[in-house]
């Protein structure tokens, strides 16, 4: 059992293709590191990145799936199989959440100490444990 923090948004799939590509910024701190290249700047980190504050994704256990069309939290969770629906669902109901194409988890592990209600481009729905 894993406990993830989980968020739910609507995107068009190259929107969120750059939201969540970080491998630009992650390029650039490498070039920088080993000396052939200026530190890179905020910009050119991932949307995620930017909004969570973190350097990178690279290590990071996170996860995500995106359809082409819109469905309920509840449709998006199963997918990953929360191992408590109903309050899955009773979490995205509280939120306000309708629905939406994107669901992203990140593991708690790996994002100590962060503001996961910080991110703006979708909504903050709590940690879930998953199977």
């Amino acid at each position: 059992m894993e406990e993830y923090h989980v968020w739910i948004g609507t995107f068009s799939e190259q929107d969120f293709e750059q939201y969540w590509d970080n491998e630009p910024y992650e390029s650039a701190m490498k070039r920088w590191k080993n000396g052939s290249g200026s530190k890179p700047g905020e910009d050119l980190k991932c949307g995620f990145c930017r909004e969570m504050g973190l350097e990178e994704l690279e290590e990071t256990d996170f996860w995500f799936y995106i359809s082409a069309s819109r469905h309920t939290g509840l449709e998006l969770a199963e997918y990953y199989m929360p191992l408590d629906l109903d309050a899955f669902e009773t979490a995205c109901f509280e939120r306000g959440i309708e629905g939406g194409n994107v669901i992203w988890g990140i593991s708690v592990k790996d994002f100590p100490g962060g503001n996961p209600a910080a991110c703006k481009s979708m909504t903050y729905i709590g940690t879930v444990n998953f199977r």
